[in-house]
């Protein structure tokens, strides 16, 4: 079973500008970044959308929302159960290959 510290290693996937990871209700578990706590309502939020998506498309498990920011560091949530799992991207960064590899990241925890 992944650990919070398991997520410590998502800003080594590349275009990863920053991570939070947070239960249903809200509570940081993990993070990298200074302001997590202001984003930490919205990915829950953004986390129940992708499982209320996800039961209406039968169970798929990887739904995952993008919230595009002007600024290019777009906002990345998906859905873990009962943790969501937030991810800034850098604005230079190609949105399709980090939602692969986080995907393969998610996949890949032990």
């Amino acid at each position: 079973m992944a650990s919070a510290k398991d997520f410590c290693r998502l800003d080594q996937i590349n275009g990863v500008a920053n991570y939070i990871l947070v239960r249903g209700d809200g509570q940081i578990i993990s993070q990298n970044m200074a302001d997590a706590a202001a984003f930490a309502p919205i990915i829950s939020t953004g986390g129940t959308q992708c499982d209320t998506l996800s039961t209406d498309m039968g169970g798929n498990r990887y739904i995952h929302l993008c919230i595009e920011r002007e600024s290019g560091n777009d906002l990345l949530i998906f859905s873990l159960g009962r943790y969501y799992l937030g991810i800034f991207k850098h604005p230079e960064s190609e949105r399709q290959e980090i939602i692969d590899n986080v995907i393969y990241f998610l996949k890949n925890l032990s």
